[in-house]
């Protein structure tokens, strides 16, 4: 039997180690989806939110599903808004960070709107259990709130309900 050489040893511990470190990545992650939606308001045509960040929270601390800005309107209809790979584990809260929200009036209006602080923050109820090869959905829920001040400005006041599951929101 002919002994390997030296170059060819050092290519096959190479394989195992990147084979090894892709199976550690694979075990050690697992995909998140993000979906927004709004139960539905009669009042309004549509609500439109700028959101810059969207993390989750667990006993690691923040981490980061988005950093990207895009400009979501609510519907009825669950909308994609982010996905990402996260490190297995429990969490528990969701912050996602507002940049402005645009209402479009039922007379054909558009208005801004403030949010207060420009983040939101909720509990996940029962947490979010992120494994390895099981993907895992948030879906937000935003039950608008806007409340028109005496000077013609608006402030959104939402509702909001996080619900975790290992299907894709309907």
């Amino acid at each position: 039997m002919k002994s390997l050489s030296k170059s060819a040893l050092i290519i096959a511990v190479i394989i195992i180690v990147i084979a090894g470190l892709g199976l550690y990545y694979y075990e050690s992650y697992g995909k998140v989806y993000v979906y927004l939606s709004d139960p539905g308001n009669s009042s309004f045509i549509a609500i439109y939110l700028t959101v810059t960040s969207i993390q989750v929270h667990s006993n690691k601390g923040w981490m980061t599903i988005s950093n990207k800005t895009e400009t979501i309107q609510l519907s009825s209809i669950p909308q994609f808004v982010a996905s990402a790979n996260l490190p297995t584990g429990n969490y528990t809260e969701l912050r996602f960070v507002v940049e402005s929200v645009m209402i479009s009036l039922a007379n054909n209006v558009n208005v801004s709107a403030t949010l207060p602080s420009n983040v939101f923050k909720v509990a996940i109820p029962g947490g979010l259990t992120v494994k390895s090869g099981s993907p895992q959905y948030l879906t937000i829920s935003i039950g608008p709130h806007v409340i028109e001040t005496g000077n013609g400005s608006f402030i959104l006041r939402p509702l909001i309900t996080v619900t975790a599951s290992n299907k894709p929101p309907k």
